[in-house]
């Protein structure tokens, strides 16, 4: 039976933060290239439909194409990498990434974009769920979270340099180009892994593929996974629709798009490594719960409150320092309630991700289409109380 997630730490190996270094640091690089990768169309939105014939709602919807697929194969690798090691599937996602990206840079039309987002989904969905099975598999209890904020650092550096650069990049070289050069920094994420991703550790594995799943019997890994999907619906409106809001409501050029996205994604590096020593915390879950609702207010405000330039920006500051805190709570949590199927529970974890990211774009693409983007507002609300609900009941 599954673990409490209060009693993290259960059966987990010993190694420290200093001698897991270069597994941290190899989980932080692709976890960096799977995300600058999946969310780089937000940036560029603008400048692809024109050239495709594709109007933002629309391109919205392709951006939600690459969570779908992700959705779907995380939780089916996941299971994979429990029984036969996570380097191999690690590889394979990390060379799909780069390889769809570059053939995305040669797409002629909307429908190519599109199949090849799907295609960058399957791969995307092999990389991160893997990079954090791999540290719970390795870390013990003291490390665990902090070595996952770490690792999941990459995901604020993605937001923080990884996307404003290539915002950059498409306003001079276009946004071919800023797919050509995510292919190349994607190569050089998997030639890294090749060299410094640890072997297999000795563990308890489930003797059949199915049995990767019995964790589903419990009602606590759905409590979390359902205030995740949730709190990312958040994150996919702000990473989705705020550089069109800045370059509609206050009249900014993509260039300066490009500073004002690293100005607030500078919270997310903050408050991911916040998030580390608060895994360990008695009161966690009260914290997020609180941090959940704290989200949906500050997008509210950002959308729907019209606010000047600076308010937005440092709204879209903080939001980006609290959205990232809940993540290692998370994860560490899930990963002691199936010890034996890191693997699958984390692969279910990034499903949950996918889906309310795509759940983001697209209801905002639609709330658009009907209220502009004044109606984000309510749906970041509707989300926040949501994902507090769901986390309140771990409470019990």
């Amino acid at each position: 039976m599954p673990s409490s997630p209060s009693s993290p730490g259960a059966g987990a190996p010993g190694a420290g933060l200093r001698e897991g270094w270069p597994h941290i640091a190899c989980c932080f690089l692709s976890i960096f290239s799977a995300y600058t990768i999946s969310f780089m169309l937000g940036p560029m939105l603008d400048s692809m439909g024109r050239e495709l014939g594709a109007s933002v709602p629309a391109m919205g919807q392709a951006a939600a194409l690459l969570f779908v697929s992700w959705g779907v194969t995380a939780p089916l690798m996941g299971p994979v990498s429990d029984r036969y090691g996570r380097k191999p599937v690690l590889l394979a996602g990390l060379a799909g990434l780069a390889l769809s990206c570059l053939a995305t840079s040669l797409a002629q039309s909307y429908a190519a974009v599109a199949l090849f987002r799907l295609l960058t989904g399957v791969f995307g969905g092999c990389v991160p769920p893997t990079c954090v099975a791999s540290i719970g598999d390795r870390f013990a209890p003291g490390a665990r979270g902090n070595a996952m904020a770490l690792a999941g650092s990459g995901i604020s550096a993605s937001l923080l340099a990884g996307l404003p650069f290539l915002a950059w990049v498409t306003a001079r070289a276009g946004w071919r180009g800023a797919f050509l050069l995510a292919g190349g920094a994607g190569l050089c994420a998997l030639a890294l892994a090749a060299w410094a991703f640890p072997p297999a550790q000795r563990q308890a594995r489930p003797t059949t593929y199915l049995g990767s799943f019995e964790w589903m019997r419990e009602p606590a890994p759905w409590h979390l996974i359902a205030g995740n999907v949730l709190e990312r619906v958040l994150v996919s409106l702000f990473l989705t629709y705020v550089a069109v809001l800045f370059l509609r409501r206050y009249g900014v050029s993509l260039s300066s798009v490009a500073w004002l996205l690293s100005a607030m994604s500078a919270g997310t590096a903050i408050g991911g490594l916040l998030g580390g020593p608060l895994a360990g915390w008695r009161r966690r879950f009260q914290a997020i719960r609180l941090m959940v609702l704290l989200q949906g207010v500050l997008i509210a405000l950002q959308f729907s409150a019209l606010p000047p330039l600076a308010l937005s920006v440092a709204a879209g500051f903080l939001y980006s320092l609290v959205s990232q805190m809940s993540r290692p709570v998370v994860m560490d949590s899930l990963v002691v309630l199936a010890p034996r199927s890191r693997g699958s529970i984390i692969g279910c974890y990034a499903t949950s991700n996918q889906l309310g990211q795509m759940l983001g774009a697209a209801l905002g693409g639609l709330i658009i289409a009907w209220a502009d983007l004044e109606g984000l507002g309510a749906l970041a609300l509707a989300a926040g109380i949501g994902s507090a609900y769901f986390y309140g009941k771990l409470l019990r």
